[in-house]
């Protein structure tokens, strides 16, 4: 019986050492193949397209220049929006909005849930939009975009661009 113990024991030995082998190859295939975020990580003087006012069937652009905040916690990615100037001249928002967000091939990814305003006609109505935020970091440069999901709307507008540079 012994024997057979001793015999079994090398085997155990390979088995266990292809395991451990097999996962720490996996743990760091999967580091590597995760995006990075860290270039994002800080504060950015940015730009980006608010909202539009259509009138008339005149589409214009209302400009936001703003903060954004971008930190992890735990292992969560946090943007942290503070509108500070509209070119429309409205009041600013009363706080800052965060958005829990992830790493993705192209930066981050950050969806934002959003109550719109709409005018048709004379006839004023709410709706429920999604806002997805795409941000990248170059150096000082922020870059990105903004997609608006309207299910209402026939045609999805193109993505607006986010601009900015690393506050100082």
């Amino acid at each position: 019986m012994a024997l057979c113990h001793l015999s079994l024991q090398p085997i155990m030995r390979r088995i266990l050492l292809i395991a451990a082998a097999s996962a720490l190859y996996t743990i760091s295939a999967a580091a590597q193949a995760a995006p990075s975020t860290t270039a994002l990580l800080g504060k950015w003087n940015a730009e980006w397209e608010l909202g539009r006012v259509v009138e008339n069937e005149v589409v214009t652009p209302v400009m936001a220049n703003g903060v954004i905040t971008i930190e992890t916690r735990g292992d969560s990615l946090l943007a942290t929006i503070q509108v500070t100037k509209r070119s429309d001249g409205r009041p600013l928002p009363a706080s800052a909005i965060t958005l829990s967000g992830k790493a993705s091939a192209r930066g981050a990814e950050f969806v934002q849930k959003q109550t719109v305003r709409m005018n048709l006609n004379g006839e004023e109505m709410t709706r429920e939009i999604t806002v997805t935020w795409t941000l990248n970091a170059s150096g000082d440069q922020l870059s990105g975009s903004m997609l608006r999901e309207m299910p209402f709307v026939s045609e999805t507008p193109a993505p607006s661009e986010i601009k900015g540079t690393r506050a100082s």
